[in-house]
């Protein structure tokens, strides 16, 4: 596959200088759950970046929603399998030249479907030599049993300072190893379980990957 063949079903982005590796993202007003989350004062969408970078932006706001359009049209032309094969083509081409083998997917947007899912799990079935990391609102779309063993699922928490997602989280103990969960504490908050410690760091992860850890079960990011 060519380049310019591949991002004819969506493009890749190289992450940038704060977050290590690859990143998939989509418009971010197409979030099922988070776009109803957004109206809502006290929730962890409620101030979502990435909606306001694509208001500010009108090139990223064309890019995601092109990202969006072009799997939607390799879903309705039965084209699926081309574009997991598309998006391995990229992201192994990036990490064999920066030697960066981590992708992140949605960096903006979230799920549209369990189908969404389900070829996301093919393409990191087929990266295994890539982490792969999944921060989602869309706890309905989660098929717990065929995530690949490279790929780390982490249930967004709904309110800022908010226990962790019951999907899995109950009692202290977890019952899907693949599927973790991330929470927003204030500054005036204790963080739950492993806090993220970017804001230290101008928001820069540094030598940190703990959002691509399983063992990592739930980690707190401090509210901006």
């Amino acid at each position: 596959m060519l380049v310019k063949d591949a991002i004819e079903f969506g493009k890749i982005s190289n992450g940038n200088t704060k977050m290590p590796g690859t990143t998939f993202s989509i418009d971010a007003f197409a979030c099922q759950t988070g776009s109803k989350l957004a109206k809502v004062k006290g929730t962890s969408c409620n101030s979502c970046y990435a909606r306001k970078l694509q208001k500010l932006r009108p090139s990223v706001d064309m890019g995601y929603k092109l990202n969006l359009a072009k799997y939607n049209k390799a879903l309705s032309e039965d084209k699926l399998f081309t574009w997991v094969s598309a998006m391995v083509f990229q992201i192994e081409r990036q990490a064999k030249k920066t030697n960066v083998y981590y992708h992140r997917w949605f960096d903006a947007g979230d799920l549209q479907s369990e189908q969404m899912f389900k070829a996301i799990c093919l393409v990191c079935e087929r990266t295994p030599n890539i982490k792969h990391w999944l921060p989602t609102q869309e706890r309905k779309y989660i098929n717990v049993y065929g995530i690949p063993k490279n790929l780390c699922v982490r249930i967004s928490t709904i309110k800022v300072n908010g226990k962790p997602s019951r999907f899995h989280y109950t009692n202290g103990t977890f019952y899907y190893n693949n599927v973790c969960t991330s929470t927003v504490h204030t500054k005036d908050k204790e963080p739950i379980g492993q806090e993220c410690k970017a804001y230290t760091r101008q928001n820069n992860c540094g030598t940190c990957r703990s959002c691509w850890d399983t063992t990592v079960k739930n980690i707190s990011y401090k509210k901006h």
